[in-house]
């Protein structure tokens, strides 16, 4: 089995070698193709022993990653960015060869884990992207943004891959999301300028608009996605949270957020995400024995993850943080003293620097040692009786 691993870069001398670390010895050969770089780029990559050929770039994402496909020689190729590292390089080539032992798959869905400031994988919340596929003529990119790899325009038959073959995406910083979010949304607005507007585009105008803040926007491309039969690979899930999120920033309606959060739990109801949502929701209406449930059933199944769910995920430790936190609140509201210390708890053992999850806690501590106070003084003056 011969695997070719292939880039399209653009003055990435920054993130280039890491990414090529991480896979140069599990690849038979290395294609860059470079779309104009004015720093050290090309240079990095011949001291890997890359092919590197010059693409002029021309506004479409999957004219370059066709053309490198052609320069390639592998059973398997490898396609991924400057700023993508495989976390666990060792185990790369072993896992693709079990890949290649299941005949009847054409293309492999790997964990990415957006890298942010000092987090680690377990801090994150991985969303399926496909990086690798075999080398066959019917096999190729589509789109000008937001490039997926089509088999004959339809979809290939995909297997996910386990943990070996995750990586890392360090590219999506505040500022550079920005960035990327006005260049993607130029690039579909000129799509739709020639192409007129198709349903599977606003699959990708949701995060253009969502990242530049445009959350009217970025809303009503998230309902028409909902309701139309084109689908990214995993992408409901983010279209469903983005719709949420998006009328959370708007000080939107309450009813609005819950029969989005109902339709979610009811598409997916073994993952977190959405009971935690539908909690939060019911809490703002005051509706919270119902938000109790709900939050109960969130942590369950953060703290019970169901197997083999193949779609994106945004719950982290950080947000079990949040559901834990404010289990504790409702407890304490309750009067139930132990089961609120011990939500307590759990949020700060999840995450310690969250300033509200410490300020509800030493409310928490405050109500708990005046509880005390007034029992002591119950005990004496009853003894005092006798």
């Amino acid at each position: 089995m011969k695997i070719s691993a292939c880039y399209i870069v653009k003055n990435e001398e920054k993130n280039l070698p890491s990414s090529l670390e991480s896979l140069c010895d599990a690849v038979d050969e290395i294609i860059v193709v470079d779309t104009g770089s004015t720093d050290g780029t090309v240079e990095i990559a011949k001291k890997y022993g890359a092919q590197v050929f010059r693409f002029d770039w021309c506004d479409d994402f999957s004219a370059p990653r066709n053309f490198a496909i052609g320069k390639t020689a592998g059973d398997w190729i490898i396609f991924i960015d400057a700023d993508e590292i495989f976390r666990e390089p060792g185990k790369v080539r072993e896992a693709m060869e079990d890949m290649d032992a299941i005949s009847s798959i054409d293309a492999v869905l790997i964990h990415s884990y957006n890298q942010v400031l000092d987090e680690t994988a377990a801090e994150t919340a991985p969303t399926w992207a496909c990086r690798i596929f075999r080398n066959r003529v019917d096999l190729r990119y589509r789109g000008r943004i937001h490039e997926n790899i089509s088999k004959n325009g339809k979809l290939p038959k995909f297997a996910y891959a386990d943990e070996r073959l995750s990586i890392f995406h360090t590219g999506y910083r505040r500022e550079i999301s920005e960035e990327k979010a006005k260049r993607n949304l130029a690039l579909l607005e000129r799509e739709v300028r020639e192409n007129g507007e198709q349903p599977g585009l606003w699959l990708y105008f949701v995060p253009c608009y969502f990242d530049l803040k445009q959350y009217d926007e970025a809303l009503r491309y998230a309902r028409l996605a909902l309701d139309s039969p084109a689908q990214a690979i995993t992408g409901r899930t983010e279209m469903y949270h983005m719709a949420i999120e998006s009328l959370r920033q708007m000080n939107g309606s309450l009813e609005e957020m819950l029969q989005l959060a109902d339709a979610a739990v009811s598409e997916f109801p073994d993952i977190p995400e959405f009971h935690g949502e539908r909690g939060m929701i019911l809490c703002g209406m005051g509706r919270l024995s119902e938000a109790e449930e709900a939050l109960l059933k969130s942590i369950y199944y953060f703290e019970n993850p169901v197997e083999d769910i193949h779609v994106d995920r945004y719950f982290t430790k950080k947000t079990a943080a949040i559901v834990y936190s404010r289990l504790g609140e409702l407890f304490m509201m309750e009067n139930n003293m132990e089961e609120a210390a011990a939500y307590f708890d759990k949020a700060l053992s999840c995450d310690d620097k969250n300033q509200s999850i410490l300020e509800a806690r030493n409310r928490f501590l405050h109500q708990a040692v005046e509880q005390l106070m007034k029992e002591s003084e119950t005990d004496a003056h009853g003894g005092a009786e006798k």
